[in-house]
C-alpha cells in the first residue's frame, strides 16, 4: 500500500546579483552628499576618516560629509561580502572660510586688496599691501582663522618696495699695562746628593733680563736674573660694516674668514670643519607707517686669539686650535631713518698681580726685595656699538656714483724719486657726490 508523501516546498530562488555602483564625489569641508544604494548595505568603510566620514541614513542610504581637504574612497557591501557601491570622494578647502577671512581682512587693513584662497594644508594670500606693516596685521587676521597644524603662504606685495641701509659701528680701545721687577733666582749647583741624585735644585724662567748676580758658597752657587720689564700695549679696533635690504627681509654680511678645527670620528677618523670670524652682521628691518624703522640687529666681531687655544697633538705631530675674542650682541630697537643709537656697551677694567721669591729669605723686612719678585699687569677695554638705519632711495642717474679707487692714478717712479710724491691723483676731478643728504628721506 503506498505511503503518503510530504509536499516540498520549492526552493528560494537566489537573489540577483547586483552590479556595484560606481560614482565620484567633490564637495567642499563641511560640506556633505546623501546618496541610495541599489541594495541593502551591511559594512561601510572609508580609507581615510581625515577626509570624509559615512552616517548610514537606513539600510540603502548614506550621509558622506567631508572633514578635512584630500581624496578617499568610501565602499560598501552587503551581508555576504558582495560590494555594493564605491565612491571616490574628493574633499576641497572651504571657500566659505576665505571669504570670512577676506571679510575680517578689509576691516583690520581698510583699502587693502587682499586675495585668500584656500589651501589643502592652510590658506594662500596674496594681493598688494601698503606697508610692512599692514602686511603683518594681514597675516596675523589670516593664521587666527586657521586650526593648530595649518599655515598661511605669505605672497603679499607691497605696493612700493623701501630699502633699509643699515650701518654699525663697533669701536672698541683696550690697553694692557705690564709691570715686573725683581730677581729670579735658580741654583746651579747642589748642597748634596745621594748616589747621583742632587739634593737640591732649582730652576725658572725668565722673560725679560737686565742682569746677573752669582753668588755661592763651597758646593753651592745661585744664579740671580734681575727682571726689569715694562709693557705698553694699546689696540684700537673699528669695525664699520654696511648692507642694504628690502624692508621686512634678513640679510647678512661677513667680512673676515674661516679656520679649520678637527672632529673625531667613528673609527678615528678626523674630519674638519670650517668656523666663521670677522666682522658679522645679521639684521632684519621694518618700514613702520609713520616712516620710523623696526630693527632687529645682531652685530659680531670675532678675532682669533692664542688664549684659550687648545693644542692637539696625533702621534709624532700637533696641530694647535686657536680660540675666538668675540664681541656680540642682539636686539631689537625702533628709531627713525639717520638715527642712531647705542645698542651695546662695555667698560671693563682688570687688574692682575703676583710675587714670587725663595721661601723665608723672600719674606725678610728689607734684604727680601732681592729674593722675590713683582708682577703688575693691569688691563682696561671699552666697547661701543652703534647702529644707525637709513631708508635708503635709488639713484635714477648710476654715472654720479662712484667706486673707491675709481679714476686712482698711482705715483710712477720718478715722481717717487724726484717729486717725493708717495700719494698718487685722481683724474677727471674731485669726486662726485649725490645732491642733499644721500640715504636719508629728502622732503
Amino acid at each position: 500500500m503506498p505511503q503518503p508523501t510530504t509536499p516540498v516546498a520549492p526552493a528560494a530562488a537566489p537573489r540577483p546579483a547586483l552590479a556595484m555602483q560606481r560614482r565620484t564625489l567633490s564637495f567642499e569641508t563641511g560640506a556633505g552628499q546623501l546618496v541610495t544604494l541599489q541594495g541593502p548595505a551591511a559594512n561601510v568603510f572609508v580609507a581615510d576618516p581625515k577626509v570624509a566620514e559615512v552616517r548610514p541614513g537606513s539600510a540603502t542610504t548614506l550621509f558622506i560629509f567631508g572633514v578635512g581637504p584630500g581624496h578617499t574612497t568610501v565602499a560598501a557591501l552587503d551581508d555576504t561580502g558582495a560590494a555594493v557601491a564605491q565612491y571616490d570622494v574628493t574633499v576641497r578647502p572651504s571657500v566659505f572660510l576665505s571669504g570670512q577671512v577676506e571679510a575680517a581682512i578689509a576691516r583690520v587693513v581698510p583699502g587693502s586688496h587682499v586675495l585668500v584662497t584656500p589651501q589643502p594644508k592652510g590658506l594662500l594670500v596674496s594681493g598688494r599691501i601698503g606697508t610692512p606693516e599692514d602686511a603683518a596685521r594681514v597675516l596675523a587676521v589670516a593664521k587666527s582663522f586657521l586650526p593648530d597644524g595649518q599655515t598661511v603662504e605669505d605672497q603679499l606685495a607691497l605696493s612700493a618696495a623701501t630699502q633699509v641701509t643699515l650701518r654699525v659701528r663697533i669701536a672698541e680701545m683696550s690697553r694692557t699695562v705690564t709691570r715686573q721687577l725683581g730677581i729670579n733666582w735658580q741654583a746651579l749647583g747642589s748642597i748634596g746628593s745621594i748616589g747621583k741624585v742632587p739634593a737640591l735644585s732649582f730652576a725658572a724662567n725668565t722673560t725679560s733680563a737686565l742682569a746677573c748676580v752669582t753668588v755661592g758658597c763651597q758646593g753651592v752657587g745661585f744664579n740671580g736674573l734681575i727682571d726689569a720689564l715694562a709693557q705698553d700695549n694699546l689696540a684700537h679696533v673699528l669695525a664699520e660694516p654696511n648692507l642694504t635690504v628690502m624692508s621686512g627681509q634678513s640679510a647678512s654680511f661677513l667680512a673676515g674668514g674661516e679656520f679649520p678645527i678637527p672632529v673625531g670620528q667613528q673609527n678615528g677618523q678626523i674630519t674638519v670643519t670650517f668656523k666663521k670670524f670677522g666682522v658679522n652682521l645679521e639684521f632684519t628691518p621694518t618700514v613702520l607707517s609713520d616712516g620710523r624703522i623696526n630693527l632687529r640687529v645682531a652685530p659680531e666681531v670675532s678675532q682669533l686669539s692664542d688664549v684659550g687655544a687648545v693644542k692637539l697633538t696625533a702621534g709624532n705631530s700637533s696641530i694647535t686650535v686657536p680660540a675666538l675674542t668675540v664681541r656680540r650682541a642682539e636686539t631689537m630697537v625702533e628709531l627713525g631713518s639717520g638715527q642712531s643709537f647705542a645698542i651695546a656697551g662695555l667698560l671693563q677694567d682688570s687688574v692682575n698681580q703676583g710675587d714670587s721669591g725663595l721661601p723665608g729669605l723672600g719674606d725678610l723686612p728689607v734684604l727680601g726685595a732681592l729674593f722675590r719678585s713683582d708682577k703688575f699687569q693691569r688691563a682696561e677695554t671699552e666697547l661701543v656699538i652703534l647702529v644707525t638705519p637709513f631708508v635708503a632711495r635709488p639713484v635714477s642717474e648710476p654715472g654720479r656714483l662712484r667706486l673707491a679707487g675709481e679714476n686712482y692714478t698711482p705715483p710712477t717712479d720718478l715722481e717717487r724719486i724726484f717729486q717725493l710724491r708717495q700719494v698718487g691723483q685722481f683724474a677727471g676731478g674731485p669726486p662726485v657726490r649725490i645732491p642733499g643728504q644721500a640715504g636719508f628721506i629728502v622732503q
